[in-house]
């Protein structure tokens, strides 16, 4: 089936866009200019800028973007969420400024896709950042060669952990066309997965406002751990970490899975003060 003579079902709900960025207007110009071929997917269009830097707040206004800013750097977590608070929409796209639309062919179909996706098959989120094309070591660490998968010993030991990846095995090519227990495919390389197989990831996603702030932020918020990125909480962890990740996995929440992914990693510059390094 040719991806773009899919017809885009018009029921499926409005949708807002909120982008995060923190000091990085290159990085940001270069994620905006991809983006302008589908912007009007979306019916509003928010920039946060953390820290209100003058450059990134006329950038998103040269792209039609209504740029938002705080006096401090909220970090990764409560930018997030309130970047996602911005659109009046209960569905929102919600990314960080470094990631670059990969796709310009298929990007906006995708994007209707998996809107009319997140309404009829209900549901909570849908990944959008580039995944890998070959499952990892850990992935064979847990589970044999070849379909039904079938667990090694250490799968078998640690049942949990080898659920958490069984995303990868999507990127197959013997993958089966009715999916796995807990990953089916709904066609044109998306897949709704339960989320005991997969992490949560901030990259880009669309999701509800309900789930989002509602479910997501508000587990993170009263589970704070440790670890934090420039001593502010990044959401990643509090979701993913061994203390508690139990809420994640055991919630079986659907999650939709792109592949190979719509969304890739294109930072271009940090602040002086990001603790994160540029590789």
């Amino acid at each position: 089936m040719n991806l773009l003579s899919i017809a885009y079902n018009s029921s499926a709900p409005p949708v807002g866009l909120s982008i995060l960025t923190w000091k990085a207007p290159n990085t940001l110009r270069n994620t905006l200019g991809a983006l302008a071929p589908i912007s009007d997917l979306f019916v509003e269009r928010f920039v946060l800028c953390q820290e209100g830097d003058p450059e990134e707040m006329e950038i998103a206004q040269s792209f039609g973007f209504i740029p938002v800013a705080t006096e401090r750097n909220l970090g990764i977590q409560e930018g997030l969420a309130l970047a996602a608070s911005l659109p009046s929409t209960e569905t929102i796209m919600v990314m960080e400024c470094d990631c670059l639309l990969r796709d310009q062919i298929n990007g906006r179909s995708i994007i209707e896709l998996c809107l009319m996706h997140l309404e009829t098959q209900k549901l909570q989120a849908i990944q959008l950042q580039a995944r890998i094309t070959e499952p990892t070591q850990r992935f064979h660490r847990y589970w044999k060669a070849g379909f039904p998968l079938r667990p090694t010993l250490l799968g078998r030991l640690r049942r949990d952990a080898a659920m958490a990846r069984t995303n990868e095995a999507i990127c197959l090519p013997d993958f089966p066309e009715i999916g796995t227990e807990h990953i089916k495919p709904l066609g044109n390389g998306i897949f709704v997965a339960e989320s005991n197989t997969l992490n949560w990831c901030n990259r880009s996603f669309i999701t509800t406002k309900d789930f989002f702030l509602g479910k997501l932020i508000k587990f993170a918020r009263e589970h704070v751990t440790n670890k934090k990125v420039n001593g502010l909480p990044d959401l990643e962890h509090p979701i993913n970490c061994p203390e508690n990740r139990w809420w994640w996995r055991n919630n079986r929440f659907h999650i939709g899975i792109v592949q190979p992914g719509l969304f890739g990693h294109n930072r271009l510059e940090r602040p002086s003060d990001d603790e994160k390094k540029i590789i």
